[in-house]
């Protein structure tokens, strides 16, 4: 290796696994080495993790269907989560008609507005990340068919995902936030969510959602709005029979025909419990990205990821909650669902992902089919801001158990960070994620997602962290200190890396050497 690398990166065994207690006998696995010329992601793609974060389209005005339940008070206290969590990337999900776009005129031309209180909502979240130096995806759910005036209906305005008069809207709406409002934090346009599905705008019309696409990159790169890379497919792994393509066939064909017009990938999954847990989905999506690199090499983003939901007992949880719609994740209020969402970003990361984007931040941002109807939240938040407003239950706006692991590994999971490829074995139901930046910071995630403990040695010294000193954070179920906030605080400060540890069974562990 030529010395400049040496220098860079670092080389070594890095964990020896003594055994695991699943029997009797002890079982004694290989050492896990760090490559360092085996880079997953290089700090130069690396993005880290995020949320999906919405302008709160139900309570962002006086005319929205919970009216101006979002007040300076509200966002204050997202803003202060956020600030513990330091997301590195966000998704907004957003619609035309939530926004901008207030009705049609007597000519059968849009009516667009970008000083109403719906795009005041929006510049709010937009100076936070700007401040904040947060990635954006912008994005639009899908073709615009009604507007706050319920009277109004949009159904028949636009003739599909690659109208020219959509496209021409959403331009308009991108070069006002970007040339002339100045947001440098937009960096990719998601346009329809998850358009393979069969829920989606276009109903899994590939050759639909391929021309709009392809239109709206045109129309971007013709007026100057040279800073937004047009990011897809946005797909889901599951199957519409109606679409010219299945499931994972749908990055791979956005890799293989649109290479020339998407400036970054991105997918969905809502994976089971089953697949996480016996790291499947790692070996999934390591193939598909490996795949996306070898056509050409760019950015790839999961850009929303949670559980399954129909599945007992979320079924059985979601239809005893008075609150609650089927789309909902009820293991959010479950002390385990940190330990998932944890072990589903260390696979991500692993897997090649350059970006992480858990669904979502916040039960009070959607409701199922848009209704604002508050028996149809879509529970998958960390919290619900509005849980007093909205379900007269204050309690409900407390952080729920998955902010901890989620805000540690996005907050120590910086952008500068190389993420390294670890090789050797792990028993079941455990993983290893770790990078390294050029000026020697580290951090480290173990994720026990087996019954039982696992006894760790540490090489420090192959780790090149001899005389380096690191924050240690335990979520166990026992054990996950929080200071008057709700905010993890760590079990132990300014240590060296231990020589032996053991973690304990359902439990996260983070070792990092960055004190903010």
């Amino acid at each position: 290796m030529p010395d400049r690398l040496k220098a860079i990166f670092f080389v070594g065994t890095f964990l020896l696994l003594f055994g695991c207690d699943q029997k009797k006998d002890s079982e004694t696995f290989d050492s896990l080495t760090l490559h360092p010329e085996r880079i997953i992601s290089p700090s130069d793609d690396f993005i880290g993790g995020g949320v999906e974060w919405s302008a709160y389209p139900h309570a962002d005005s006086d005319k929205a269907e919970w009216g101006l339940l979002m007040t300076d008070q509200k966002w204050q206290e997202v803003f202060k989560r956020l600030d513990f969590m330091q997301p590195k990337i966000v998704r907004v999900l957003d619609q035309a008609n939530w926004r901008y776009l207030e009705g049609i005129n007597d000519n059968g031309n849009p009516i667009v507005n970008f000083d109403n209180q719906e795009m005041q909502a929006l510049y709010k979240l937009l100076d936070y990340c700007e401040k904040n130096k947060i990635k954006v995806i912008l994005g639009e759910w899908g073709q615009p068919y009604k507007v706050h005036d319920p009277e109004l209906q949009l159904q028949n305005a636009f003739s599909g995902a690659s109208d020219s008069k959509w496209i021409s809207i959403i331009v308009e709406h991108i070069d006002h936030l970007v040339n002339k409002k100045g947001y440098t934090c937009i960096r990719y346009f998601n346009l329809v969510n998850e358009p393979n599905g069969y829920w989606s705008s276009v109903d899994g019309n590939w050759k639909e959602w391929k021309s709009a696409v392809t239109k709206l990159d045109s129309a971007f790169k013709k007026n100057g709005i040279n800073q937004v890379d047009v990011m897809g497919p946005d797909s889901t792994p599951y199957n519409n029979e109606k679409s010219d393509y299945q499931g994972m066939e749908w990055p791979k064909q956005a890799v293989l025909q649109l290479n020339d017009v998407l400036g970054a990938y991105d997918v969905h999954d809502y994976p089971t419990v089953e697949k996480v847990r016996s790291g499947k989905f790692q070996e999934e999506y390591t193939k598909l990205i490996s795949f996306a690199d070898s056509v050409a090499h760019k950015q790839f983003v999961l850009g929303e990821v949670g559980f399954e939901k129909y599945v007992e007992p979320n079924i059985t949880r979601y239809e005893e909650d008075p609150h609650a719609s089927p789309d909902s994740q009820m293991r959010v209020y479950d002390y385990d669902y940190g330990v998932d969402m944890a072990d589903v970003m260390a696979q991500s990361l692993n897997a090649g992902f350059d970006g992480v984007i858990a669904w979502g931040l916040d039960d009070a941002m959607h409701t199922n089919g848009d209704s604002g109807d508050t028996t149809q939240l879509k529970r998958w938040g960390m919290w619900n801001i509005l849980g007093e407003e909205l379900t007269g239950d204050k309690s409900d706006e407390a952080i729920r158990p998955w902010f901890y692991t989620w805000s540690l590994m996005t907050k120590y999971f910086k952008g500068d960070l190389n993420i390294l490829h670890v090789q050797g074995s792990l028993p079941e139901g455990v993983r290893a994620v770790a990078g390294k930046s050029t000026k020697g910071d580290c951090t480290l995630t173990l994720v026990n997602n087996s019954g039982q403990p696992v006894s760790l040695s540490i090489d420090g010294k192959s780790f090149s962290m001899n005389d380096q000193r690191f924050q240690k954070y335990l979520y166990s179920e026992k054990e996950r200190p929080v200071d008057s906030e709700g905010f993890p605080v760590a079990l132990k400060r300014n240590i060296r890396m231990p020589e032996a540890l053991t973690i304990p069974a359902k439990s996260v562990m983070l070792f990092t050497t960055y004190t903010n």
